[in-house]
């Protein structure tokens, strides 16, 4: 991981006060942040959300009338509405979620532009199962190889490499993601360079916090909509490993926060 900052522990808030006010202390975390966009995916049982659509040849997801959305095999679907932001602004957008056990699908919760030319994708999280060494990992997207003009590994020949950091190695001896509900953040400015990933664990305790490699082709630039994507893939078959019994990823809920300069 020598490409990027991972440490425990968040530092103190800070932001500027409008003239003539004092503060005896630092403000709270929340202070000066606004809500997007929200979705608590509290539908009747076997509905979809209004919010989202399914992508073209994938499958759709379904409440499960539980106040979860049940992102389930082959699964992929990304928000009807897309947001630019004004150069400076600050997004951090949150998930709260229960991955899959099982050893032959990966899930995940992406910030992407719906543009395969310059996705700009910020995997929030992405959980390949308690039973694959990689387990959990954050990471950044340029391009794909497996896009139809690309050849194997054409994104890093090209300058533009996937960086992908894990994160299992952070995490305490509690229950893990994929048995209990944690939630994961990626915060970045609009035009700045580096994206901070976050994940609390089901008692509210920060489980790690790190900072990319600054690169600013990773970062939202306010010129495209970014969008938000939920998915469940499928491994490579022979990447499977047998075993776990839910391949469903069960969404608690979904915030998109911003802080404007």
């Amino acid at each position: 991981m020598s490409a990027l900052a991972l440490v425990l522990g968040a530092g103190a808030a800070q932001a500027a006060l409008p003239r003539g006010e004092t503060v005896e202390s630092d403000p709270a975390p929340t202070w000066g942040w606004e809500e997007a966009f929200v979705e608590q995916f509290d539908g009747p049982a076997g509905t979809a959300p209004a919010q989202w659509h399914s992508m073209l040849g994938s499958n759709g997801a379904i409440h499960n009338g539980l106040g979860q959305l049940a992102v389930g095999h082959l699964s992929q679907i990304r928000t009807n509405a897309g947001w630019t932001f004004p150069l400076g602004t600050q997004v951090r957008a949150t998930v709260s979620l229960l991955m899959p056990d099982t050893g032959s699908n990966y899930a995940a919760f992406w910030i992407q532009h719906p543009n395969g030319v310059d996705p700009r994708e910020i995997d929030v999280i992405e959980s390949y199962g308690p039973l694959k060494t990689t387990g959990v990992q954050v990471g950044s997207h340029l391009c794909y190889d497996d896009t139809a003009d690309t050849a194997v590994n054409a994104c890093a020949a090209t300058g533009r490499p996937a960086e992908l950091w894990p994160v299992t190695d952070a995490f305490g001896a509690g229950p893990r993601p994929w048995d209990a509900y944690w939630e994961y953040a990626a915060e970045f400015t609009v035009g700045g360079d580096t994206v901070v990933y976050t994940a609390s664990d089901g008692q509210g305790q920060e489980v790690y916090r790190v900072t990319s490699t600054p690169d600013a082709r990773r970062v939202p630039n306010g010129i495209v909509p970014l969008h938000l994507r939920l998915s469940n893939k499928d491994v490579l078959p022979e990447h499977a490993v047998p075993g776990g019994s839910r391949q469903d990823m069960l969404v608690d809920w979904v915030r998109v926060e911003v802080r404007t300069p």
